[in-house]
């Protein structure tokens, strides 16, 4: 009888998927950007202030847990560690799109040069964006045209 009773629990338990979650504690928050059609976001973490613009970075996938007319609660699901120690390469949050794509947001490691009159990135070395599985996947830099962040501004 009791083994009956306990069945039920068991594919309560099972049945529902949650994503697993990372935590990544005394990292400072550098940048981040939602995802306009799921709500998930992309964000970028660092040990400290100064190492998010040259240093250790974790960049993360954070899956939305609550509905978008609630207060925003996200959980990492997926994380890439980079370094970007070498002089003038920095990360970014940004759109890109290939040839015959729609823009979407994309990780992007580039080198840094003065280009705020550029509207693209003129040298993207590697980007990050998210699969239908919900992990980060490293995709060619060759096909993608990358906004920049900064066109314009002086």
């Amino acid at each position: 009888m009791r083994v009956l009773l306990l069945l039920p629990f068991c594919f309560l338990s099972f049945g529902a998927r949650r994503p697993p979650r990372l935590v990544l504690p005394g990292y400072f928050a550098c940048r981040s950007a939602l995802l306009e059609q799921s709500g998930n976001a992309l964000a970028c973490y660092a040990k400290t202030q100064q190492q998010c613009r040259n240093g250790q970075l974790v960049l993360a996938f954070e899956q939305r847990l609550t509905a978008r007319t609630e207060r925003a609660r996200f959980a990492i699901v997926d994380t890439v560690r980079v370094t970007t120690a070498a002089p003038r390469r920095e990360v970014d949050i940004t759109y890109c799109a290939a040839a015959t794509g729609k823009p979407q947001l994309y990780f992007v490691l580039y080198q840094g040069v003065p280009a705020a009159p550029k509207r693209y990135l003129p040298f993207p070395l590697r980007a990050w964006g998210v699969n239908a599985q919900g992990h980060l996947v490293e995709v060619p830099v060759k096909s993608l045209r990358c906004l920049n962040n900064d066109y314009g501004a002086e």
